[in-house]
């Protein structure tokens, strides 16, 4: 019965402070989890402010129904969008490769090894390539890069 007497007496000042301790631990490193709990808890705090007669259960309904709806807007909405970038290749070092045109330094058969900047790359032809040959990198599998003969113009 003291746990009821307990919940009778919450007013919106527990969600807002409630609502703030979870947006602090968001910051902390939560990755997103508390987000949606710090917002349904800081509406139910405005929702109780303009309706100060709402029982405790009622308060905790909200609480939990606007929490889940939040969550999922962040995890549905927002979530996807922070992972789009303006550089897909980044840390795809062989895909970031397509599109460079390179000079060979020695004969490849059909399959070799040639160095681009600090890395030795194994790379694939069609063709048997010179050295002297401009080459383009026209795709990349695992680790290998495909690379074709750029004609003299």
């Amino acid at each position: 019965m003291a746990w009821t007497i307990m919940f009778d007496s919450l007013t919106q000042w527990h969600w807002f402070v409630l609502g703030l301790l979870l947006l602090v631990g968001e910051t902390l490193g939560a990755a997103g989890f508390l987000l949606g709990i710090a917002c349904g808890a800081l509406v139910t705090g405005v929702l109780l402010w303009f309706f100060p007669g709402l029982s405790w259960q009622s308060q905790f309904l909200i609480f939990s129904i606007l929490s889940v709806a939040w969550s999922l807007v962040y995890w549905i909405y927002f979530r996807g969008r922070n992972q789009e970038t303006d550089r897909p290749n980044l840390n795809q070092r062989t895909a970031s490769m397509v599109g460079s045109h390179l000079t060979l330094k020695n004969d490849i058969d059909i399959e070799g090894r040639i160095q681009i900047g600090d890395t030795l790359w194994k790379v694939r032809s069609e063709e048997c390539l010179k050295k002297g040959d401009r080459v383009e990198v026209t795709d990349a599998e695992v680790s290998t890069l495909i690379i074709t003969k750029i004609e003299a113009n």
